[in-house]
């Protein structure tokens, strides 16, 4: 299992484009077995650094391989320019599974 994050902002007045982004690479991500697991906007608090950012998104693949099946249909399909001109501020990164509960004890 491995886990995207992303955190980002919506450009004024591109949110359907984003939306649209959202239902195609949605459509990809299920297809190959992977899940939005959470998601979330407007920061109750912005903790730490200078900017901030109005949503998130983790969204787990079943490998890093399907993971990048989906980044190479998504550029097939050409959908990721609805995402890079609808956000700004974005961070996406790639995470492993990580058992934490195993870990603290």
């Amino acid at each position: 299992m491995v886990y995207a994050l992303n955190v980002f902002n919506l450009l004024p007045k591109k949110e359907n484009d984003y939306k649209e982004y959202s239902i195609k690479a949605g459509k990809i991500i299920y297809g190959k077995g992977g899940k939005v697991v959470s998601s979330g906007w407007k920061p109750i608090r912005n903790i730490h650094g200078d900017i901030k950012r109005e949503y998130m998104i983790v969204v787990e693949f079943p490998s890093e391989k399907i993971f990048q099946e989906f980044l190479d249909e998504a550029e097939k399909v050409n959908i990721h320019p609805l995402r890079e001109q609808s956000t700004k501020d974005y961070i996406w990164t790639l995470y492993e599974h990580w058992n934490i509960r195993e870990w603290v004890s």
